[in-house]
Parts: C-alpha cells; structure tokens; sequence
C-alpha cells in the first residue's frame, strides 16, 4: 500500500472535489493517505505527492525540489482551465498572469501525471503534458440515500442558484426568470433561495423581491449542500465560454445525487449530460429559463421523473465508483520515453 499526500491549493470546494474525497476513498483501499494545504512532517517518505494547481513562487520551488532531489512520484492536479480566465473574472485574471501561467506549465511538465476533471480541458492541458489523465468529481454514496418530498404539497416551493463571487457573472442570465418566478401564484408560494453570495450582492444584479432570499458563502461543502437538498429546483446558468466549456459539470453532480431536477445552460459539459425533458432541461435562450421554471413549479410528477431519473444515473458519480481512478493515477508505472 502507497503513502500519499493531497497538497490542496485551498479549503474550498476544489480542495473537497480534488482532495478531501479522493483522499478518503483511498484509504477504503487500505492507503496511508494525508492532506491539507501543508506537507506533512515525513514529507521526505512519501510514494506520491499529488500537488493541486501548484503555480505560486514558494510551492514550485518545492516542486522542483521534489522533482530533482527525491523519488516520490509526482501528480498535479487542476479542476479549472486558467489558460483561458474570463476577462469578466478581475482577480482571477490578476492572479494568473503570464509569470504564474508559466510555473504552472514548467510544473505540469515535471509532473508524472497531471489530472484532471474533465476530457475538454484535458485537451487544453495536453499542450503542456504528456500525460495527462481524466478523473471526474464524485460525492460519497449516502447523499443518494437523501429521502425528498417532490410534492411539497402545503409548502412553498424552493427554487435555488448555487455560486460563488468568482462564478456570479453567470447568474444575470436567469434572473428575470428567477424574479418572476418568485413571483408565481401558486399556492403556498415559491421561494427563490441562492447560496454562496450575499444578498447585498444578489440585489446589485437584479434579483429583488420578497420571495428571494441569500444565504450567503457557506465555508464548509457538508453545510452548502445541506442547504441546497433543501431546494425542489436548482438553475445553472452559464455563459458560452472557453473557461465554463472546460469545467466539470459539477451543479449536475450535486443536482443529481440529491435527486434535485436540474435546469442548466445549453454548453459544454451540460450537454453531454442532460437529455433535454428527461433527465434535466437545457436552455438555449434567456426566455426558456421562465418556461422550464413554470413546468417544473406546476408539475410535482414532472419534477419526481425528472429528479429520479437523474438520481439514478448519479450512482456511477459517487467516491465507491472512482477510488480506483485515483489508485491507478497515484500508482500505475510511468512510461519513460525511449
């Protein structure tokens, strides 16, 4: 059994994805398995070293150390395509300029393997590694056994937007659809509830209305997705780009597992899932969003179909499904080019 360490890049939802999960799953494998944003004491003794997104200054130094001075095998793990940062996205445009774009491709050159979470922006990466593997994102098995009331008889129903101030900029392409949705006369209401951003800042993009509530940034994943199972309609707006095109559809990973019928913007990755009318819906055009919206509302079997179907074809998204992925990435021999 290999001693791995998941050097996470931070403690938000990447570090969960990209290196709290995989982690554990590992060690149901009987690994010795550590993470966090430090290296461990024995640093030195390690089989792998998976490095998330390693670009800043000092931690390429240690990579490079690494690399020259000990045997570990090196793994380099992104979750995004920061060679295409959307120019709407100030600070991370900032963050990644050319010198840390740089380090970022000399690393990825020295890794032994880069992961990543999605074959598009394996794509993209393959121009600055040879090896270059696709491990998707999953979540643990019992969010499947969440029981959910699609009925919501007596209740209002709650329709949700889940984000962060980095991905904001694509909520504005729902949100007349989520004004009037608020708005709906149905009886018991409809509650539009969004998570991840103040409710200052939801204002400030339109969103407004007695029936629109925020939450606000949620630190821990456990608790965000405990308030997003709360939610009988998730939207994912998204913009055309080439960022969002190489991102991992991870609103359809967590919709799905939680049983929650999605709503998604008609772009790569949600296209490659979604089935329109069956197993979510796609939007094409900003009026669809208020359409699909008003079916799902007045529809409690269309939401029940909807939402188990995508649940069930979830059950191949979860850690029990993937630690094999991340055992083989972390252990299979490297092919040296002759």
């Amino acid at each position: 059994m290999g001693r791995f360490h998941f050097w996470a890049a931070d403690t938000a939802g990447s570090s969960y994805y990209r290196a709290q999960l995989p982690g554990i799953s590992l060690q149901w494998l009987g690994h010795q398995v550590s993470g966090g944003m430090r290296l461990p004491h024995d640093w030195r003794d390690l089989d792998t070293l998976v490095g998330c997104r390693v670009a800043k200054p000092d931690p390429t130094q240690m990579w490079r150390y690494f690399k020259h001075e000990t045997a570990t095998r090196l793994i380099l793990d992104l979750d995004d395509d920061y060679f295409h940062i959307d120019p709407s996205n100030e600070h991370a445009a900032a963050t990644w300029d050319k010198a840390m774009l740089q380090r970022l491709a000399d690393n990825m050159a020295m890794a032994d393997v880069v992961t990543c979470c999605s074959e598009p922006l394996a794509a993209v990466l393959r121009d600055y590694a040879e090896n270059v593997v696709v491990i998707p994102n999953g979540l643990p098995a019992q969010l499947l056994g969440k029981p959910r009331d699609y009925l919501a008889d007596g209740r209002p129903l709650s329709v949700g937007w889940a984000g962060t101030s980095s991905t904001v900029a694509e909520l504005p392409e729902a949100v007349r659809a989520l004004n009037r949705i608020s708005r709906y006369p149905r009886a018991g209401g409809v509650q539009v509830r969004i998570v991840g951003i103040s409710a200052e800042h939801a204002m400030s993009l339109g969103l407004k209305g007695r029936g629109i509530g925020a939450l606000g940034w949620v630190p821990s994943v456990d608790s965000y997705l405990q308030a997003c199972a709360e939610w009988d309609v998730w939207c994912a707006p998204y913009r055309d780009t080439a960022f969002n095109r190489a991102k991992f559809p991870t609103k359809w990973l967590e919709s799905s597992v939680l049983g929650i019928p999605l709503i998604a913007s008609d772009i790569e990755p949600y296209r490659r899932l979604i089935r329109h009318g069956e197993n979510g819906f796609l939007v094409r055009y900003e009026h669809e969003w208020g359409r699909y919206l008003k079916l799902l509302v007045d529809d409690p079997e269309l939401r029940q179909r909807i939402g188990m179907t995508a649940r069930g074809e979830a059950s191949g998204s979860i850690m029990q499904a993937l630690h094999v992925q991340w055992q083989a990435a972390l252990t299979a021999p490297v092919e040296v080019a002759a």
